[in-house]
């Protein structure tokens, strides 16, 4: 049997951009930032692309318990504690080999995961769309919010921007109006220069951890107050053994009315 011809780059370039023209037409949308992709590369995106469109314009809705075979399963009050983390993890287990996640960031009890699964998840309608490494991921802090889970999550960010290399910027952690340890207005790009001269002080620091010593959040004005000591290693000189360090920091924070995101108002350390 004779192979199939190659198809050559420029002729896959053209393929690819009347399959563009195509979708565009068809579904709508655009296709910016794709011209540094390798033409083969960029051909089988557009047919991944192309089929995911083709099957959500025919896929009905069907609930997440039918989408995965209508599994049996106990009511949460009817399991031990001990019988719990079991099921909870073949059920999970299930759900992750039909596409579907579910997760926790806060670390939510076994037995509270469970009936989330079990009486949210299984509810929950999607498209019935079934693709080879399609996924959906549902996280239980989005169906149920916590202030305490996102204090404590921005606190963690304001920690590792004094104690470690931040993955965020400081613009995503601070207000524009911040206040020293005293309530008096200060400059933020000053507390910010106070940080980095603290940590120009080593060769190198690694955030390692934080216990939370108290949390205060006021629903009403929509503030809060966190004292936490913060773990990290640092290394004064290259080559040198890094030494466990900690620091009692205290943060205000307020949240945003706009984004509703809590945000560093307020940042005292005995290290600044």
């Amino acid at each position: 049997m004779a192979k199939r011809k190659k198809k050559t780059g420029t002729e896959l370039t053209t393929e690819n951009e009347l399959l563009k023209l195509k979708m565009m037409a068809e579904f709508g949308g655009d296709f910016a930032g794709s011209e540094n992709l390798p033409p083969e590369v960029e051909h089988a995106f557009l047919k991944q692309i192309n089929r995911f469109h083709q099957l959500h314009d025919k896929a009905g809705l069907i609930s997440i318990y039918n989408f995965v075979g209508e599994p049996l399963y106990n009511h949460v009050h009817d399991l031990s504690d001990k019988e719990v983390p079991k099921e909870l993890k073949k059920l999970l287990k299930l759900l992750a080999k039909k596409g579907i996640v579910v997760d926790t960031l806060s670390g939510v009890p076994d037995r509270e995961m469970y009936r989330f699964v079990t009486e949210e998840i299984f509810k929950q309608e999607i498209q019935n769309i079934r693709m080879p490494n399609w996924t959906i991921h549902l996280i239980y802090e989005e169906f149920h919010p916590s202030d305490e889970f996102d204090v404590k999550n921005q606190a963690g960010h304001a920690l590792a921007f004094i104690f470690d290399k931040a993955f965020v910027t400081a613009d995503f952690i601070f207000t524009e109006e911040m206040k020293s340890d005293i309530g008096l207005s200060i400059d933020k790009e000053e507390l910010i220069e106070k940080i980095d001269t603290f940590k120009l002080g080593y060769n190198q620091m690694q955030f390692t951890g934080a216990e939370f010593k108290s949390i205060d959040i006021d629903t009403e004005s929509k503030t809060a107050h966190v004292i936490v000591v913060a773990e990290y290693r640092a290394q004064t000189q290259k080559g040198r053994r890094f030494k466990s360090e900690t620091s009692e920091v205290h943060l205000g924070l307020v949240r945003d009315p706009d984004t509703q995101f809590w945000m560093v108002s307020q940042l005292s350390s005995d290290k600044l």
